[in-house]
């Protein structure tokens, strides 16, 4: 392992666990079918990490590719079992180019909110507003200010595993809505020894509004939001909230 970020890839399901990736799977494909005005064959899933929710839809019979700018993350998704359902291809999400026309478009587990730069994630908008196909959908989740505010405010997490330690240090500044993680790996050697990985996550909160005002821009228009895996209204105490975006179809 060659940095932090590396040592992340590799114990990233384990911190995870928790995640079910079938049932992530099972409700965007619910979205899709409320939601879509086409028969949805293709999904591009942007930012897909170790592709647990990738790999899922592809056993639920979607064509799938997995784009994801780590490539140490794709290392981790390509040894899952069935990956080769999936066409993964290393990208910056905020530039992506698949080639072609997509039935839908996602992004799952807080990617968005790890993009930073406004006008990128404008970008990332736009891209999907023109390889989306007419009458398709574009879902992804997005971090509340209730998540920031109130569970990860300014404290202090650690995960205890049988091979790593997870230190997590948060710092959330109130005026930017940004969430600046820092985190300390301990990864268990061959030799029994610990090794020490240092680094920083961070995260944006953006509001409804911004996330709207950019979707007309590309083209879309925001059809309904959801609570986590819940199919109805997000309450004032969810974690994340579900966006489903649409492209206006001819009919």
């Amino acid at each position: 392992m060659d940095n932090f970020y590396d040592a992340l890839a590799m114990y990233y399901d384990t911190m995870q666990s928790d995640m079910e990736p079938q049932a992530w799977a099972d409700f965007i494909s619910m979205l899709i079918e409320r939601h879509s005005e086409i028969k949805t064959e293709t999904i591009t899933d942007l930012g897909c990490g170790t592709g647990s929710v990738t790999v899922a839809l592809a056993e639920k019979g979607y064509s799938m590719t997995g784009l994801d700018s780590a490539e140490e993350m794709l290392a981790q998704a390509t040894s899952k079992p069935n990956a080769e359902k999936v066409l993964w291809s290393a990208q910056d999400i905020t530039a992506f180019d698949i080639g072609g026309k997509s039935d839908c478009f996602i992004s799952t587990l807080d990617t968005v909110d790890h993009i930073m730069d406004e006008e990128a994630l404008e970008r990332l908008f736009a891209n999907v507003g023109d390889c989306l196909e007419e009458g398709g959908v574009f879902i992804f989740d997005a971090i509340t200010m209730h998540h920031l505010e109130d569970t990860l405010a300014d404290n202090v997490f650690y995960e205890d595993y049988d091979d790593f330690t997870l230190l997590w240090v948060n710092e959330f500044n109130k005026e930017t809505k940004v969430n600046t993680a820092g985190l300390t790996l301990f990864a268990l050697t061959v030799e029994g020894l610990y090794e020490r990985f240092d680094g920083e996550l961070v995260e944006k909160y953006y509001p409804s509004e911004f996330f709207e005002g950019i979707a007309k821009k590309a083209g879309m228009k925001l059809l309904s939001t959801y609570g986590e895996l819940k199919d109805g209204v997000p309450s004032e105490d969810e974690e994340r909230i579900f966006y489903v975006f649409g492209k206006k179809g001819k009919t």
